[in-house]
């Protein structure tokens, strides 16, 4: 839409013509569109390049296009054939929970096939919130003790380097999407056992909720002992979380001593932040975002108000 406040920032294009990324600002929210044609060939290359372009761009991110491949073999395909999932399917759904690309859709449905063969998609987002403030990721090293997620990241090791042992991709580039994957399987794995353990407590807190009904009922020995079962399994899993917390604030904090480290210079990048003008309003009425001009705005309302008369 020409009268959509959108302003181009910085654009990428494949030489190859298969994709295109545009970054820039929708209103005062910067957003990065991107647009990827695949090759009808299973070639993951072209993915892995496209999505390591798309990562030096900041999210959300707004991704359409034709990949030409099924990534769900059941629900994406209408023939009952059975085939085998292709590399660049693995590739994408690799990269998908690398990048953790998420979105908020409040609505999506096919438009009739007008131009092409393919029906085309709209689907309405919900913009995101700048409420939300900076997170410093950390690898929980309690993680490490538990033999699932060992064995899960070494097949997810072996696999990666299994797929992308002869490709043709520099070393470097197969690190930085090797360090990208293991840290995607790492945030998928740390983020489901979060939600396993909060299932597990709000049971838990269920459970004894109509454990202590049934008691004030029927004051017996087996409803008793029902009710300190599940306060003693609640405690347990109480300790845990706050001997976690303890244990991650005393190595950030205390460990430390007296030194000046990483710790305080994310908490001076941070109130930098904090103090950061995004916009100014220009005298010919006219708002920047570029900082040059926010500088100058500044300076020349500043000015005179100093200035021996």
């Amino acid at each position: 839409n020409k009268n959509s406040p959108f302003h181009c920032l910085s654009q990428v294009t494949d030489p190859a013509g298969r994709f295109i990324i545009v970054h820039g600002r929708w209103g005062s929210k910067p957003v990065t569109l991107a647009s990827m044609y695949a090759p009808n060939v299973d070639d993951p290359l072209v993915i892995q390049i496209f999505f390591l372009q798309l990562a030096q761009f900041p999210s959300p991110w707004v991704i359409g296009g034709d990949f030409n491949c099924s990534l769900d073999m059941v629900m994406d395909r209408s023939s009952s054939v059975q085939v085998a999932q292709t590399h660049m399917a693995k590739t994408i759904l690799a990269s998908m929970i690398s990048y953790l690309l998420s979105h908020r859709v409040k609505a999506c449905e096919f438009l009739p096939r007008l131009i092409s063969g393919h029906s085309p998609i709209r689907i309405q987002l919900e913009a995101p919130e700048d409420l939300q403030g900076p997170y410093r990721w950390r690898l929980n090293p309690h993680l490490l003790t538990r033999e699932e997620f060992m064995g899960e990241i070494k097949s997810a090791i072996q696999e990666f380097f299994q797929f992308n042992q002869s490709a043709p991709s520099s070393p470097d580039v197969i690190w930085e999407a090797f360090k990208a994957m293991i840290w995607g399987k790492i945030i998928a794995f740390s983020s489901a056992s979060k939600k396993a353990f909060r299932q597990q407590m709000v049971g838990l807190e269920q459970e004894l909720r109509g454990a202590e009904t049934e008691l004030y009922k029927n004051n017996s020995e087996e409803n008793r002992e029902r009710v300190a079962t599940l306060q003693h399994d609640l405690n347990e899993l109480s300790s845990s979380k706050a001997e976690r917390a303890l244990l991650r604030t005393r190595s950030r904090f205390y460990a430390r001593g007296d030194k000046a480290g990483k710790l305080l210079a994310w908490q001076l990048r941070r109130e930098e932040a904090d103090r950061l003008i995004p916009s100014s309003r220009l005298p010919d009425d006219t708002t920047s975002f570029a900082p040059e001009a926010i500088n100058g705005a500044f300076q020349s309302y500043y000015s005179p108000l100093y200035s021996t008369q």
